[in-house]
């Protein structure tokens, strides 16, 4: 039989451990990750040349995710920083094509913002789960840091999740519980990022403020499938 794995698409380097962090800790499953957004020249100290932010990011992502136990592949999509022409989501969408059969979950973004480069990845998660013969449970983690700076956040997610709806059936939010241990571990991995801003501040407020509603010390929030046996 086909070993089953737990697939995790990331739009940039550092959004799979900000707001996936409890998913990837806690899968017993083999896991992979896809990066799809990795050549950009964004950092914490401005705009810099590409070449070097996209080989800076890269080797942050691979160390951090290959220690929690991820497989991790890059597509080298220019991020919105640095393209100057549309993706193609066919091509995009065909880069996945090597996981079918093999995909228990599936864990993609929300896409709360808007934000392009999110939007292109949850609409290719969304088609490629379309695909399966015998379709895997996809969950939306929420985009943080991003989402922690929304005013009204949860009509946001409302509104994401009355749109997807219409494509993916019986969508419902799911809390995930961190521990005060796990999310200290979360915060320590997300420092790792040091080309990027410390986003500690905003997901430890916004942690709290999730675990509140679950009875745990922190959480993550996810939109999710219902929860069934996948054979494909």
């Amino acid at each position: 039989m086909t070993p089953q794995i737990d697939l995790f698409l990331s739009p940039h380097p550092d959004d799979l451990v900000y707001s996936a962090f409890a998913e990837i800790i806690e899968r017993r499953n083999k896991r992979a990750a896809v990066v799809f957004f990795n050549a950009s020249r964004f950092t914490r100290w401005g705009i810099l040349p590409k070449n070097l932010v996209t080989i800076m990011r890269t080797i942050e992502e691979v160390l951090i995710l290959s220690s929690l136990g991820l497989r991790t592949s890059f597509l080298w999509l220019e991020d919105s920083s640095t393209r100057s022409a549309e993706v193609d989501k066919d091509e995009v969408a065909f880069s996945l094509d090597k996981f079918r059969g093999r995909v228990r979950s599936l864990f993609c973004p929300l896409a709360l913002t808007g934000h392009p480069d999110h939007v292109m990845v949850r609409n290719v998660a969304v088609d490629y789960w379309l695909r399966c013969r015998n379709r895997p449970r996809i969950s939306f983690y929420e985009d943080l840091p991003y989402a922690a700076r929304i005013d009204g956040v949860d009509n946001q997610v409302e509104g994401c999740v009355k749109r997807l709806s219409k494509v993916c059936a019986d969508l419902s939010v799911r809390y995930k519980p961190l521990s005060v241990d796990l999310f200290r571990r979360k915060l320590f991995f997300s420092r790792l990022y040091l080309t990027q801003n410390d986003q500690t501040r905003l997901l430890e407020k916004h942690g709290k403020e999730l675990g509140q509603r679950c009875g745990s010390s922190y959480a993550e929030k996810y939109v999710c499938t219902p929860e069934q046996e996948c054979l494909h």
